[in-house]
């Protein structure tokens, strides 16, 4: 009997391989919807992460911890938060997102109602509008536009406090936190930087 050629494969490796061929897609079509449910679970997940991180940082520095400025802080967070975000990456942070964001922060916040809701879709109209500019920018260069945002959002809170009061208050709580939203900004900026090609990235799922 003549031996096969080395490179032959005999009758039972053919009948094994046509019965592996035909079996592997049977086996891939009932694990498969599982693996993209958690894939769809990981991409949500990581698309929140802006909206749970402003929603989170509400409601903690909302305790009374009596740290100075936690007020002006838990503003200065969800603003660096919603402008980054609006124009980095806006499917992370949608006008819906914002909205809810901000009702979360005007129920953990002191400051007169409305105020914190109407600047945060302000400054996301603000970073989604010109969302194909700023990301053309430097770092400093969006920095100083962000800063006078933030600085016209805090004398907006400062005049509704006055009016709310029937009274000429001291703008100091409006100014020192115009320079705490201001001056939280660039690390802020570095973390989202960094969560945007990793733990906030829905493309890493």
């Amino acid at each position: 009997m003549a031996a096969q050629p080395a490179g032959h494969a005999g009758p039972g490796r053919a009948v094994s391989a046509m019965v592996a061929e035909n079996s592997t897609p049977h086996l891939h079509s009932a694990v498969e919807p599982k693996q993209t449910f958690r894939r769809a679970l990981d991409m949500a997940a990581r698309a929140a992460m802006p909206s749970l991180f402003i929603v989170f940082s509400a409601i903690l520095l909302s305790a009374p911890f009596g740290i100075p400025g936690q007020a002006q802080l838990q503003f200065g967070i969800a603003m660096c938060t919603v402008w980054f975000w609006a124009y980095s990456r806006p499917r992370s942070m949608p006008a819906l997102t914002v909205f809810l964001c901000g009702l979360v922060v005007e129920i953990f916040s002191f400051g007169p109602p409305g105020t914190v809701l109407l600047s945060l879709l302000v400054i996301y109209g603000v970073a989604h509008h010109w969302r194909y500019g700023l990301s053309r920018l430097g770092f400093i260069a969006g920095w100083l536009i962000f800063s006078v945002f933030a600085a016209l959002a805090s004398f907006f809170q400062w005049a509704l406090v006055c009016l709310h009061a029937v009274a000429l208050l001291s703008p100091a709580p409006g100014l020192f936190q115009a320079a705490l939203t201001i001056g939280i900004y660039p690390s802020l900026t570095a973390l989202f930087v960094w969560g945007r090609r990793t733990f906030a990235n829905p493309d890493q799922a």
